[in-house]
């Protein structure tokens, strides 16, 4: 995770360790030499022109932030950094280019820059550092470098993926991945940070010249990945590698790598790597051979599951091909125990499977009407379908003949609908879902009808479309708290609306509308997995300021009971100086000399202004001290000077015109916000008293259980007396304060309780653990039909093929 610069406003650039150059790396064989500075001379034309772009577009904000200030200091602060941006503008492409370079320099070694403390940006990897006092405002500088790469990742990852083998060659080792290539979405980030780091402005400021990078980068990097893989061609580095390729490449990465050897000259020459050796950075998790491209992106289609379906779920199984004769059976026998007849009529019009597509066609240009049953507008079922189907084909039939569907065919209708119909039953009836799977019958349908393998082949593209929407629909739009994404409602509309409307029995339609939907949805799982470690680095951060703050009022609390000092002293101390002794345990430990010399700071003015005969004023010495600590708590020059000048001046305090008394004071200190508190964030939790569950009680079990879940478990919560229901994620919780927080599928935070609280929800009925499903909503869906059709047929519940 890349670090945010500490302590916003500080200028680093004289900080940072040499750059490596190109010209250093004497053990380069030529050619790899001249292609590696060709690269250089690529990414100097368009990241120069995108830096500039970034910083016009930086200082035009700048500008009309302090217009729109409503206040002195925040139009000064705009200021300030703007003039610092003019003047330190010249230094940033320069830099730029530098860190660019030592990447280059070093792309076929392992690891960064010496004394780098940069580690690759990856949406949720926790940071190495041990975590300190973070803010929202300093967390934002580190998550944009990490939003920008993860949107870069996504949009760029064929190219990304090119990029990576090519680059494997000139190392003489396997294919990179996006996170250890040296001019990848990670790599450009840590470069702009370094850019960036000669600027003397604050963290918001800050993120706001990464967010404009992010924007200047949108099409600059696309046309330099493009223009860097033709640059390769051109030269003959791979010349004849496809994206659409992945999936083979990736497996036989090695092999293949092996047989271009005598294509390339430049391998020849290049650096010998260990076999089967990956390169990565420090702490970064090795990857499979080469750089395994994000699902629905460009694998060929079944290869990869959409967002939600595992591996498993998609791998196939020796017994699937049994299913949909196994479901055949099981409906006979479940038409003889109700008497059904199972054969045709005698004079029974028996239609072609043309003449069922082209039904099936008709009735898919229609628009679908609610239907009303039982006083109540539901959504059409197959089975409703069915009879639509059945009576537009009596026109086709000939005169006299009855319609009368094949057996199969009509078994296969019936399934499809018990599949729809399990799937509406798991979805809310009033959400969007149902609508979206509505308009899916026909297609999946016509799909079934023609191509059995639907139901025995778990990565048939229409079962996964299928399962995709319902999944999707279920998670992330009807469970969702608050309004649901509007961006996602839309793009699931244009892929069922484009199924639905232009579908006409070829699978590549669906294909490449499962592909959008899937790289739609892994940008959202990305961004989700930036916004849940957002909130969970600041719930870090507020714990530890409440075990400070804790520690610091101890201090105070015992110090103030030995003694009885004036009503402002005690004010002051109870709540300033509390939080500067917090914010000082925080960043320089229990240990350190300056929290030693502040705790002697509280002594002095108890001792001060407790003194027998009458106060009397603290050493002088103290003043610069109160002023520079409270200060750092973030209180305003004008409060800071009434304090000191009522504690050390108290004459003059009381002469000038405006004379502030005491209680006035510390009524101002009492109302000042406290050190880590804002609208945005709940107050941090105080270590919690555990208050014990009697032993062997059901709720001592729960939390015992409840403190070996990983992060991330889901749970159901019990919202209302109706018994509706709403799915949490578990992102984090603390074993100190027992504090939990709970996040939605986006990733945002939605509740926070305790431990103790959670235990009593467990028992008492009101929450529930979701355990992880192994297979997708589609496999569930077959299994339970399968077993309903046992039931009825009473065949028990012997052995029964793997439902697929």
């Amino acid at each position: 995770m890349i670090q945010a610069t500490r302590g916003a406003g500080s200028r680093t650039g004289d900080e940072t360790p040499a750059m490596q150059a190109l010209a250093n790396r004497s053990d380069w064989p030529p050619r790899v030499r001249q292609l590696i500075e060709g690269v250089l001379n690529l990414c100097s034309t368009s990241l120069e022109r995108a830096i500039v772009a970034a910083l016009d577009d930086t200082e035009s904000q700048l500008f009309k932030l302090a217009e729109q200030s409503r206040s002195n200091d925040a139009q000064y602060r705009c200021f300030e950094t703007l003039r610092e941006v003019k003047r330190g503008r010249a230094d940033v492409a320069p830099r730029l280019m530098l860190a660019v370079e030592d990447k280059l320099a070093r792309f076929d070694r392992n690891g960064t820059a010496p004394g780098a403390n940069t580690a690759p940006v990856r949406a949720g990897m926790p940071a190495r550092k041990e975590l300190a006092l973070v803010e929202a405002r300093e967390l934002e500088e580190s998550l944009a470098l990490q939003e920008f790469a993860a949107k870069t990742e996504v949009r760029q990852a064929p190219a990304l993926f090119l990029l990576g083998h090519r680059f494997g060659v000139l190392a003489g080792a396997p294919a990179f991945d996006a996170e250890t290539l040296a001019i990848g979405p990670v790599g450009l980030a840590e470069a702009l940070q370094h850019a960036c780091a000669c600027l003397d402005i604050s963290a918001d400021h800050r993120v706001l010249l990464f967010h404009s990078f992010d924007r200047s980068c949108n099409t600059v990097i696309g046309e330099l990945y493009d223009a860097l893989n033709l640059y390769f061609v051109e030269r003959r580095i791979l010349p004849h590698l496809q994206a659409s390729a992945a999936a083979t490449r990736t497996k036989n990465a090695g092999a293949n790598r092996a047989g271009d050897a005598s294509e390339e000259p430049a391998q020849a020459e290049a650096p010998a790597a260990p076999p089967n050796s990956t390169p990565r950075r420090p702490g970064a998790a090795p990857t499979a051979a080469g750089h395994m491209p994000p699902p629905g992106i460009f694998t060929p289609p079944g290869a990869y599951p959409p967002p939600g379906m595992s591996m498993r779920a998609v791998a196939p199984d020796d017994r699937d091909a049994e299913l949909f004769t196994t479901l055949r059976e099981l409906l006979a026998g479940r038409r003889s125990a109700l008497g059904v007849a199972d054969s045709a009529p005698a004079n029974g019009y028996v239609p072609s499977s043309d003449d069922l597509q082209s039904v099936l066609g008709t009735l898919q240009a229609k628009p679908i009407s609610p239907m009303m049953l039982g006083g109540k507008l539901v959504q059409r079922s197959v089975g409703h379908l069915k009879q639509d189907l059945l009576s537009h084909l009596r026109q086709h039939a000939p005169e006299g003949q009855a319609p009368y569907l094949a057996a199969e065919d009509s078994d296969t209708i019936d399934l499809v609908g018990m599949l729809f119909d399990y799937l509406t039953k798991n979805v809310r009836p009033d959400g969007s879902t149902q609508a979206l799977m509505t308009k899916l019958q026909v297609p999946l349908l016509r799909v079934a009808l023609r191509d059995k393998n639907f139901f025995t082949r778990r990565s048939h593209p229409a079962r996964q479309l299928l399962n995709a929407i319902a999944e999707t629909g279920t998670h992330w739009l009807d469970d969702s708290e608050g309004p649901a994404d509007r961006a996602l409602v839309d793009k699931m509309q244009v892929v069922v609306d484009k199924v639905s409307q232009q579908f006409d029995g070829n699978l590549g339609l669906i294909e490449n509308m499962l592909t959008d939907l899937s790289q739609h949805m892994h940008t959202l799982a990305r961004k989700a997995e930036v916004t849940e470690r957002r909130h969970v680095d600041a719930a870090k951060g507020r714990e530890k300021l409440a075990v400070a703050r804790e520690q610091a009022q101890a201090a105070i609390t015992e110090r103030i009971a030995a003694a009885k000092p004036n009503k402002l002293v005690r004010t002051l101390l109870e709540q300033a100086w509390t939080d500067v002794l917090a914010l000082t345990l925080l960043r320089q430990g229990e240990n350190s000399e300056t929290y030693a010399k502040r705790l002697r700071v509280a002594d002095q003015l108890i001792a001060a202004t407790s003194a027998r005969g009458g106060e009397a004023k603290p050493p002088p010495e103290l003043r610069g001290e109160i002023e520079t600590a409270l200060d750092q708590v973030g209180y305003h020059k004008d409060d800071v000077q009434a304090v000191v000048k009522r504690l050390f001046t108290p004459g003059e305090a009381q002469a000038g015109e405006e004379a502030v008394t005491s209680t006035e004071i510390a009524i101002k200190l009492k109302s000042k916000a406290r050190l880590g508190e804002d609208g945005a964030a709940p107050p941090a939790a105080a270590p919690r008293r555990k208050k014990a569950f009697p032993p062997d009680s059901a709720e001592a079990h729960a939390l015992e259980r409840l403190k070996t879940l990983p992060f991330g478990t889901w749970f159901e919560f019990r919202t209302n007396q109706q018994g509706d229901k709403v799915r949490r994620k578990l992102a984090w919780f603390s074993t100190l304060t027992g504090h939990c927080l709970f996040v939605n599928q986006r990733g945002v935070r939605v509740d926070e309780k305790n431990l103790e609280q959670l235990a009593r929800d467990l028992t008492g009925g009101q929450a529930w653990i979701v355990e992880p499903e192994t297979e997708t909503l589609v496999d569930r869906a077959w299994k339970a039909i399968m077993s309903s059709l046992k039931q009825l047929v009473g065949r028990g519940p012997d052995p029964v093929p793997v439902p697929a």
